[in-house]
């Protein structure tokens, strides 16, 4: 005993010196040093502990004494753990235990050196909520703006302003052909149920080509390839957007009492895309030529029609059926040069480029 209480007063001398908290127990389980950052984080005086068991900080820490068994019933290896501790007399803490093998001359005992991770923890989960909450921002945001805008929002909130640049794109128009009838039929509820249903399978096939969602109109759509970054297959996406688009619809319709049918143009040109409004409300869209060619283009195809022009079709150098057509387009005087895409099969096979 006495050699244990000379090895203690050693061993304590050098815990005092070290910044985290040090507990060490003799080989019969009892507290031979308390050192003061100990003596912090649980919020009590060494000489209320020191000589007594484990019981004594079972309320800084509740799993003390399974701990200890577990360690010892280990063979006295290390041991490390994050449990959940107390401060006198009642302030919660994480703290971080590593246990090691404590040579004495009567015997092994244990020492405990303690981390007070409260705070980090604290930062930690306070950084993930954050990010949780920012995630969420941006995924609710991105339900009514385009996302690459909302990104930016969220990086620089200051840094979206009102212009354009001039890029190549391909615009995809969209529109349900006969939706009036349809909607006079059906109360209004009903005619957004099946506006919901439809815009659902053609948001999906739009993403999935990694087109931007520009903007819905009624029962139409307007989808981007290109800006705000330009690829070298961006009419190709296009094409096939359009072809899943028809899927998309045929599938949906053996699911639905009043069948949809819907006419797609396609156009490729240069546009000016940027953020159209005012300061208080702004719009990121596309201007141009092209833009208005697309929309004529989807407004004269029939009913389960593609009409591209001829910029889409060879930018797309994809092997398709097509049937070269001459187009009238609101707005233009002479009849326009266009393509009735009439795959047999699905665009898949690619001329190469």
């Amino acid at each position: 005993m006495i050699d244990e209480a000379r090895d203690a007063t050693l061993e304590s001398r050098l815990f005092e010196a070290v910044a985290s908290g040090i507990v060490a127990f003799d080989s019969q389980r009892r507290i031979i040093a308390f050192n003061r950052a100990a003596a912090h984080t649980f919020g009590l005086n060494a000489e209320h502990v020191v000589g007594r068991d484990a019981g004594a900080l079972e309320h800084g820490v509740p799993d003390l004494p399974e701990m200890l068994d577990t360690f010892f019933a280990a063979g006295a290896s290390e041991l490390r753990a994050e449990v959940q501790g107390r401060r006198v007399p009642d302030q919660p803490l994480m703290l971080e235990l590593r246990m090691s093998p404590l040579s004495l001359r009567g015997g092994s005992g244990v020492a405990i050196v303690i981390n007070d991770r409260t705070v980090q923890r604290a930062l930690e989960d306070a950084h993930a909520a954050q990010i949780a909450r920012t995630n969420a921002i941006e995924l609710s945001f991105s339900r009514y703006l385009a996302p690459h805008v909302v990104r930016a929002l969220m990086e620089n909130p200051g840094g979206v302003t009102l212009g354009g640049v001039r890029q190549r794109a391909t615009m995809l128009f969209a529109d349900i052909r006969g939706f009036t009838g349809i909607a006079s039929a059906l109360t209004a509820d009903r005619v957004v149920e099946l506006l919901n249903r439809y815009f659902e399978e053609a948001v999906h096939v739009v993403f999935a080509h990694d087109g931007l969602l520009d903007k819905f109109f009624g029962d139409g759509l307007l989808a981007l390839f290109g800006p705000p970054l330009v690829r070298d297959d961006d009419a190709r996406r296009a094409v096939l957007t359009a072809f899943h688009l028809l899927d998309a619809v045929r599938g949906l319709n053996a699911h639905l009492d009043r069948p949809l049918a819907i006419s797609i143009g396609l156009a490729t040109g240069e546009v000016v895309a940027g953020h159209v409004g005012s300061a208080q409300r702004m719009d990121y869209t596309v201007i141009g030529d092209a833009v208005n060619l697309a929309a004529g283009l989807q407004q004269a195809a029939p009913a389960g029609d593609i009409y591209c022009d001829a910029s889409t079709f060879v930018a797309a150098g994809l092997v398709l059926g097509h049937q070269p057509i001459r187009v009238r387009v609101k707005g233009r005087d002479a009849a326009v040069s266009a393509y009735r895409l009439t795959a047999a099969k699905k665009p898949y096979a690619s001329t190469g480029t």
